[in-house]
């Protein structure tokens, strides 16, 4: 079965000291992996990580699944933890942003990174809404403490196709995202918040995309599994939350990430039944 992991990090994965292009057991599974991995990227030398890796793993003959489907998309984006580290002339990131189909992860955090100021944040975060607007790109956004502002920013960029990674913030908030039809991810914490069930359930069928948040997530929230095959896991709890069967389920979130990926220009994802 194939399975779209819509955000995830592969560039942080341990490095082999050996080889600064080897990450620590990544190949290897990302040799068995049948899925698609969309790896964001939290600034730019994340973004030349990401590459770095997809032409590894073209080099090594295990980017393409057998159905010659990509087993990695990354994509480009500043992470409200990077933007202090960034460059102070925005435009030097037009290059890259038109490189990738997808812009993500950026966004907004009032809870863990409040080095950058608000007014810092939104201006990055303006600068991508700006380029997706301008070309219809979906962009994948982190909300964290910052829902209501992004929401009331967002009204600024209607051509810019948001999809919210990882929501845990107030439910007004979101019904106002599904209200405008924003993708959803959801992620490990789902099965243990009561409070992202009940935003799981009342999301619309057709706004649901899956996410492992790899590597750091899970065991940030206790958990042990690291590996990119966490991905079948989420399926399984978001299939069991909306007492769903596996398969159909399955089926549905597919459904949802090849549509995004077919409107970005992914066009290979088309052949997918």
């Amino acid at each position: 079965m194939h399975f779209f992991d819509f955000h995830s990090h592969l560039d942080w994965y341990e490095q082999d000291c050996s080889d600064n292009f080897l990450y620590d057991g990544i190949f290897s599974q990302l040799e068995r992996f049948s899925g698609t991995i969309i790896s964001a990227s939290c600034s730019e030398n994340s973004f030349y990580e990401n590459l770095k890796i997809c032409e590894k793993s073209k080099a090594l003959g295990i980017f393409y699944n057998q159905n010659g489907l990509p087993k990695i998309i990354p994509t480009f984006g500043i992470h409200p933890k990077d933007i202090l580290n960034g460059s102070d002339n925005l435009q030097d990131y037009d290059r890259l942003c038109e490189q990738s189909k997808i812009i993500g992860e950026i966004g907004m955090d009032f809870c863990w990174y409040k080095e950058a100021d608000c007014n810092q944040q939104e201006k990055v975060l303006r600068y991508f809404l700006e380029h997706c607007h301008n070309h219809e790109k979906y962009c994948v956004i982190h909300t964290k403490d910052a829902e209501k502002q992004i929401c009331d920013i967002l009204t600024d960029y209607p051509n810019a196709k948001p999809i919210i990674h990882w929501y845990n913030g107030p439910e007004n908030v979101y019904k106002e995202f599904i209200k405008r039809g924003y993708l959803q991810t959801f992620g490990c914490e789902t099965i243990r918040s009561n409070h992202i069930q009940s935003l799981l359930l009342q999301t619309p069928r057709d706004l649901i995309l899956a996410e492992t948040d790899n590597p750091d997530a899970e065991p940030w929230l206790g958990g042990t599994n690291n590996s990119i095959y966490l991905i079948e896991e989420i399926y399984q709890n978001i299939a069991k939350i909306l007492n769903m069967n596996f398969e159909n389920c399955a089926e549905m979130i597919n459904k949802n990430s090849k549509r995004v990926l077919v409107e970005s220009g992914f066009y290979c994802f088309n052949k997918m039944k």
